[in-house]
């Protein structure tokens, strides 16, 4: 069937389903009949949106498939619901990738796709019954306004915000750019409140250090967002500055993000050609993804980490540098998600997406399912905590006790992921802030002060966690220093 002929007998049938429900919903309670625009509107996109899965979708769906669920969901609802229609249509789609979204769920998730949106610049969680800030992030206009860590937000707008969810206080707080929010704030017992003015914040995606005496550059990939080329571009001229040509790139734990990022990614580390291959459900459409950096070898000596929780994007820039020989891959096997999805809005606000191809690597070696092995495979060990690893924790006021009771704190405080120096005996400021910061995920009086709720949490709960020796860094690191695997 020709493309218009097909919309012509969808639309159709969706005036079919519009008529039903207003029959059907003659027997329900305060039914809101559509306008003819309304339903004009609503039928054309739903026609489309079959259209579009029918020929696009990887693993094949059929139209009337998606119709069918589309008339459920009228006559079950005793009116027609756009948005209940659409999920009933995503439903169908069984690989595992496709989804639907609220339009309040598909904005946090385009948010967390770009990197960028128009707020104040802080991270919040839920501690007890009380949101609390989690981070300011530098040069955010929570930063400039004087928010700080471990505020307790009260209130937005002066609307008590008692009762919401972190979600509900961030969508409160997200607004044009430019527009004023007053964020009422807890801190130390004592309220006030902050005139913040939302603006675009970009929240990196990196972090990075220097390691071996300056012999080893070693970047932290969280997530493949559109803003990645701005944040990473500034670390390699750093490194260049520095003569530094031995990277580590560590992409464990990464589920992904957008695949132009990893394209992009892959333009600063392989060599020009081929770093994909696109596999659609229309063999003509299958394509190559390619580069043309001017590179003829590889810029760096690379190591690249990944894990099992190492997804999507990450594989596709994995697979690029294994089968491209821009690198050595260390650590575990990938996860298996090889698959690429569609994403658009629709007239509600509600989103879609659908999977549409799947990537193999340039060797034309599939992903989806199987995932990327590493060059070295390397797990890390674990070891669960026992008290003889640790200082033991003393209950006394006694003044000749402190010292090793700060140790103890620090050690405890280590383990948990909370403070990050070497422990001593010394309680300076950095061990009031991973105090605090123990405290807000334990729902405690955020002091980062050393009382006895605080200590006798730190001690009871310290005995049900594992470290873990980051053995993938040690073997990534003796492999650019030596050219072994310890």
């Amino acid at each position: 069937m020709k493309q218009n002929n097909k919309k012509t007998v969808l639309s159709l049938i969706l005036v079919t389903i519009l008529t039903i429900t207003c029959f059907v919903g003659a027997y329900a309670e305060e039914v809101v009949k559509p306008s003819a625009y309304q339903a004009s509107l609503m039928k054309n996109s739903i026609a489309n949106l079959c259209i579009q899965i029918a020929d696009n979708y990887y693993y094949g769906v059929t139209d009337e498939d998606l119709l069918y669920r589309a008339l459920c969901s009228a006559i079950d609802e005793g009116k027609f619901d756009f948005d209940k229609a659409v999920e009933k249509i995503v439903g169908l789609l069984k690989d595992g990738y496709s989804e639907f979204y609220t339009s309040e769920r598909f904005e946090s998730f385009y948010t967390d796709i770009t990197g960028e949106f128009y707020g104040i610049g802080v991270q919040i969680m839920l501690s007890g019954d009380h949101v609390v800030v989690a981070s300011v992030f530098p040069g955010s206009p929570a930063e400039k306004s004087g928010i700080l860590p471990y505020d307790t937000i009260v209130s937005v707008d002066g609307k008590d915000i008692s009762g919401l969810s972190v979600n509900d206080v961030a969508t409160l707080i997200k607004r044009e750019k430019g527009a004023r929010v007053q964020i009422g704030v807890i801190r130390n017992g004592l309220p006030r409140t902050i005139d913040c003015f939302c603006d675009e914040v970009s929240q990196s995606p990196i972090s990075y250090e220097i390691l071996e005496d300056g012999k080893i550059g070693y970047i932290y990939l969280s997530t493949f967002s559109l803003t990645l080329d701005e944040f990473i571009d500034p670390v390699l001229k750093e490194f260049e500055e520095k003569g530094i040509k031995k990277i580590i790139l560590d992409i464990r734990n990464n589920g992904g993000g957008e695949l132009t990022a990893a394209i992009e990614l892959a333009k600063r580390f392989v060599p020009e050609g081929t770093i994909a291959k696109l596999k659609y459900k229309n063999p003509e459409k299958n394509e190559d993804v390619t580069i043309a950096n001017g590179l003829k070898n590889a810029p760096y000596e690379m190591v690249l980490l990944v894990n099992g929780y190492s997804a999507s994007a990450s594989e596709l820039f994995a697979g690029a540098v294994k089968d491209r020989k821009a690198g050595t891959i260390i650590g575990t096997n990938t996860y298996g998600k090889g698959s690429m999805q569609s994403v658009f809005r629709l007239i509600t606000g509600c989103g879609v997406k659908y999977t549409v191809a799947e990537f193999h690597s340039p060797n034309d070696t599939r992903i989806h399912t199987v995932g990327v092995a590493p060059d070295f495979a390397v797990e890390n060990t674990v070891h669960k905590i026992t008290e003889e690893d640790l200082e033991p924790m003393v209950f006394s006021n006694e003044k000749e006790n402190d010292t090793k009771l700060n140790l103890a704190i620090e050690q405890r405080l280590e383990a948990l992921g909370c403070f990050h120096n070497e422990p001593d005996e010394v309680f300076d400021e950095e061990t009031g802030e991973a105090l605090k910061y123990f405290q807000m995920l334990k729902n405690l009086e955020i002091t980062g002060e050393a009382d006895i709720y605080t200590l006798v949490a730190l001690n009871d709960i310290i005995y049900e966690y594992e470290y873990t020796d980051d053995d993938q860094l040690e073997a990534a690191k003796a492999y650019l220093l030596t050219g072994k695997i310890n």
